[in-house]
C-alpha cells in the first residue's frame, strides 16, 4: 500500500493565491451586518487596510474579527485616487496578530452581478503593466 502525500497540507491559507500579488495599500470597508428593508437602522460597516492584493483576493488587517466562511459585501477605495470598486467576497481565513492584538484575513473576491469585479480586474491588469 503506498501513502498518499498532498503537497497543499504544506502550504498556509495565505500562500495558497495563484496571482500575483500588490503590496498596495488601500481602504477596505466591509458591511459586516446588512440593515433590514423594515429597519431604519443602517448597516454596520467596518474600515481595515489592505495588506495586498490580486485579482481574485485581498488581504487585509483589522481590529475587528471576520469570520472565516462569511460572505461580504465591501467598497475599496484606492489612496489619492477617486476609485471606488464594489466588490463581493468570501473570508478565507483569520489570524489573530498577538503582538498588536489585530486581526489579518484573507477574502477570495466573487464574480458576482452588481459589482464592479470587471473593473477591479482590469485595473489590476493595468497596475501589472505598469
Amino acid at each position: 500500500m503506498v501513502d498518499t502525500f498532498d503537497i497543499n497540507s504544506l502550504i498556509s491559507d495565505e500562500e495558497r493565491r495563484e496571482e500575483t500579488r500588490l503590496n498596495r495599500s488601500a481602504v477596505l470597508y466591509v458591511e459586516t451586518v446588512s440593515s433590514t428593508p423594515d429597519s431604519n437602522d443602517g448597516p454596520v460597516v467596518v474600515a481595515c487596510k489592505t495588506v495586498d492584493f490580486s485579482a481574485n483576493g485581498i488581504q487585509v488587517e483589522m481590529d475587528t474579527e471576520l469570520t472565516a466562511g462569511a460572505i461580504h459585501q465591501m467598497a475599496l477605495d484606492l489612496p489619492n485616487s477617486k476609485e471606488r470598486f464594489q466588490l463581493t467576497g468570501e473570508v478565507r481565513w483569520v489570524k489573530l496578530l498577538a503582538a498588536n492584538n489585530r486581526y489579518v484575513a484573507g477574502i477570495m473576491l466573487f464574480d458576482s452581478e452588481g459589482t464592479e469585479i470587471i473593473d477591479w480586474k482590469l485595473a489590476i491588469a493595468n497596475w501589472l503593466s505598469d
